[in-house]
């Protein structure tokens, strides 16, 4: 009897900026990485089967078991891809149009191989494993890997990476890497980053269908929020009030206001039961800065928001569209709320960390209306944090806004003029070659954000769409696993988190990209501490081989971003005492 061929699998490690589509084909081995003590390090693994056919002339797929062993904690994820076929992207990387990779789903680093000898289909199997692996001769497929996911502090030294290729029609290894990585002996200091995705509650409820405020819906929102912290977010939008954004004039979204309002003869009380909650949550899972939703609408601040409250008896709108911004009675309302929510603020712990909002995106236009909604409430929130959207910088030296968060686009603008600054991109932004976070974008223009928020010296970074899943205005509801398009064919642009089937949160590989940008901005935080910022922007244009850091300074390949990496972490080590 002629011997049955060994089944045979490609596979290749290579570094976590390398995004697997079907028709790559291996490359060298990645052999190793560095990294600080309590940061987390990804890399890809890729495979592939070789051409080969069955028995009955087709071509066949190859249960593999995939381990990966190390003294580090290990975290896998497979990695799926999202089908899209157009796309408004200007530049447009070209290999990321069509079935692109972005979707992890989560998988037993060293599952155990069980061996049962009456199933003469697959022998094999990984106990409790249900994401399942085949490498295919058609397409390559690629598993996540991270190390010291949760960022805890451990011991320096060097530590081996083994990954193994099982196949389960055998039970035999079929294949073997190994990865060395470095963990540096120093700590990455915490992130002084004001760092918020806004999450958007409504979506929530309707894209899993758990009822809103419900105690399942708390636990729902509980695992967004972790997922979130875990990559990176510090800073959660908090909807005391149905937020006033992406909504047509004279519309109303889903009513997710989490203050109770009582209107009275005498004034205005408030419950804050469901807020305390919200919060109290928020802080559970590692949040340490709170965003008020905006006080004014969108576009302008030229009207109220909507609230809703009991008056007479009966439960009904309060304020909203048809209220000027102006309107006597919500000047009341307004001071009288913030008084009675900076009282709980302060009674939770969390009164020196409040960002808030008077009016998302106004122009020059808007100026008066906007002034008025800041005199309002400005000497209730004298001595705290407020900062709104902005690209324009005679806006800003109107005196209207103390923290101007500004469009990446006009950073120049601001750049040097101002006390202090964040950043945004909308993601939309007619301005190629800015970082941006996109399906169709490079992992490294992505990460290098880090860089630009340490050039700019900016407190913070806002992006508006953590798990925005409508359409324009927030009409239609889409499933960015089924249509990322959805949203003005711009893939990826509302959302960094996807649902699973039973609703819980799988993050994606943009995720993990945006908090190697923040954990970079920490390492050159740290590296400034100790060489002092010049030096540390010389290295940087060193390792990019550019004169000059700006908003527009991108790696041109992921090598020259690993080697920036690595010129920050020689630094560092090369620094220690």
């Amino acid at each position: 009897m002629k011997a049955q061929k060994k089944p045979c699998v490609q596979s290749w490690i290579c570094s976590s900026q390398k995004r697997i589509f079907q028709g790559d084909l291996p490359t060298p081995d990645l052999k190793s990485l560095s990294t600080l003590r309590n940061e987390p390090i990804s890399f890809t693994f890729a495979y592939r089967a070789d051409a080969q056919k069955a028995p009955n002339g087709r071509d066949t797929d190859i249960p593999i078991s995939v381990q990966v062993c190390s003294e580090l904690p290990v975290t896998v994820y497979k990695v799926q891809s999202v089908p899209f076929a157009a796309s408004e992207c200007e530049d447009a990387a070209p290999d990321a149009i069509g079935c692109c990779p972005d979707i992890l789903q989560k998988r037993i680093a060293c599952a155990e191989i069980v061996h049962n000898p009456r199933d003469t289909h697959l022998p094999y199997f990984e106990r409790g494993e249900t994401v399942l692996l085949n490498a295919s001769c058609v397409a390559s497929q690629s598993l996540f890997i991270t190390l010291n996911e949760s960022g805890d502090a451990l011991a320096a030294g060097i530590y081996p990476v083994t990954v193994r290729i099982i196949a389960l029609l055998s039970g035999e290894q079929i294949g073997e890497h190994t990865l060395t990585v470095e963990l540096i002996d120093a700590l990455l200091p915490p992130s002084e980053l004001i760092y918020t995705n806004w999450l958007h509650c409504d979506c929530l409820a309707d894209s899993t269908g758990v009822p809103l405020w419900s105690d399942a819906y708390f636990d729902l929102l509980g695992k967004y929020i972790k997922n979130a912290v875990l990559h990176g977010m510090n800073t959660l939008l908090t909807p005391a009030f149905t937020p006033a954004l992406d909504t047509p004039i004279g519309t109303e979204r889903q009513n997710v206001q989490l203050v109770g309002v009582k209107k009275t003869d005498a004034g205005y009380a408030f419950d804050f039961s469901l807020l305390r909650r919200f919060i109290k949550l928020a802080l559970d899972c590692g949040i340490t800065c709170f965003e008020h939703c905006h006080l004014f609408s969108q576009w302008g601040a030229e009207t109220a928001i909507l609230i809703y409250g009991e008056q007479n008896g009966k439960t009904e709108r309060l304020f909203g569209w048809d209220t000027p911004a102006n309107d006597p009675e919500y000047a009341t309302f307004l001071r009288a709320y913030l008084t009675a929510f900076l009282a709980l603020a302060e009674e939770m712990g969390i009164g020196d960390r409040l960002l808030f909002h008077i009016s998302d995106e106004p122009a020059e236009e808007h100026t008066e209306a906007y002034a008025n909604a800041v005199r309002i409430v400005g000497d209730v929130l004298r001595d705290k944090c407020i900062g709104d959207a902005l690209s324009s910088f005679a806006f800003y030296q109107k005196g209207l806004t103390r923290l101007p968060i500004v469009d990446m686009a006009f950073a120049d603008d601001f750049d040097g003029k101002c006390d202090a600054m964040m950043l945004y991109y909308t993601g939309g932004e007619k301005q190629p070659g800015m970082s941006n976070r996109l399906l169709t974008n490079a992992p490294r223009r992505t990460r290098i954000l880090g860089l630009h928020l340490y050039r700019y010296r900016a407190l913070g970074f806002l992006h508006w769409g953590y798990n925005y899943t409508y359409g324009r205005l927030s009409n239609g509801l889409f499933d960015p696993a089924v249509d990322p398009c959805f949203y003005k064919n711009l893939p990826g642009v509302t959302y960094l988190v996807y649902s699973a089937r039973n609703g819980d949160p799988m993050p994606s590989l943009r995720e993990c990209h945006m908090r190697e940008a923040i954990n970079d901005h920490r390492a050159l935080a740290l590296l400034e501490s100790r060489i002092g910022r010049d030096a540390v922007l010389r290295i940087c244009e060193e390792a990019l081989d550019t004169p000059t850091i700006h908003f527009l300074t991108l790696p041109r390949t992921d090598a020259h971003l690993l080697a920036l990496r690595e010129h920050i972490n020689r630094a560092i080590r090369s620094t220690n005492a």
